[in-house]
């Protein structure tokens, strides 16, 4: 901004009143479409989203596993669909977090399966890793990862990319006495995003959707939508 100012001191009188001179207009961003879906396995699920459709908290308030008895092995998939700018490259990075409470008496495990993204159309070139836990431990758990993608200039049949978080919960022994492990939170984050031609040139475009690792916690509100 600083060299942008000593620039236009430069400019003629006719030119800074020239309207054709003005401020860029801001890029189209990618946003959620506001639904989404799950599987059998996340009954009850719902989901809330920002003002600006950029942030998604996913309430599971059923995902959970528990000894003694036979439910000790549970999975559950959510999907969000987001919409990319037509004929524009978007590169960005999505933050994911899921929460929860574990409890686990002395000689149980937990373990919450490495939350796989996958993007359709595209790929993935990275995952979370899995999360374990050993008894004796009661606590409320935060796990955070990163998906860094590049959308390279959709056309408007196929700007739409589901972003699909496959999870699962797991306590073994199955003779447990006793434990609990759910899964009750997921907030995905799109806010991080540019448009490709702000990037440094060396960053060419390619076809290709994300990379990386890192995270955080968020808070929302917001059209609320169940399932």
């Amino acid at each position: 901004m600083k060299y942008l100012a000593i620039a236009v001191l430069f400019l003629p009188a006719t030119a800074l009143a020239n309207p054709m001179v003005s401020a860029r207009q801001p890029s189209p961003r990618a946003k959620f479409i506001g639904t989404f879906s799950t599987d059998q396995s996340c009954r009850g699920a719902s989901v809330e989203f920002d003002e600006i459709n950029e942030v998604a908290t996913v309430s599971l308030p059923n995902y959970s596993v528990r000894l003694p008895g036979p439910d000790r092995e549970r999975a559950c998939s959510v999907t969000l669909p987001v919409r990319f700018p037509v004929n524009a490259c978007t590169t960005g990075t999505a933050f994911g977090t899921v929460s929860g409470q574990v409890t686990l008496p002395d000689g149980v495990e937990g373990r919450f399966h490495a939350r796989d993204y996958v993007v359709s159309p595209g790929g993935v070139n990275q995952t979370s890793p899995d999360q374990d836990w050993r008894g004796p431990v009661d606590m409320q758990y935060t796990l955070s990862d990163t998906v860094s993608y590049r959308y390279d200039r959709p056309d408007s049949v196929n700007r739409d990319v589901n972003f699909t978080l496959p999870g699962r919960l797991q306590l073994q022994p199955s003779n447990g006495p006793s434990g609990f492990l759910s899964n009750d939170l997921f907030v995905f984050d799109i806010r991080t995003q540019i448009p490709c031609c702000e990037f440094n040139a060396l960053l060419l475009p390619t076809a290709s959707n994300l990379v990386a690792l890192e995270y955080r916690i968020l808070t929302l509100s917001r059209n609320r939508i169940s399932v």
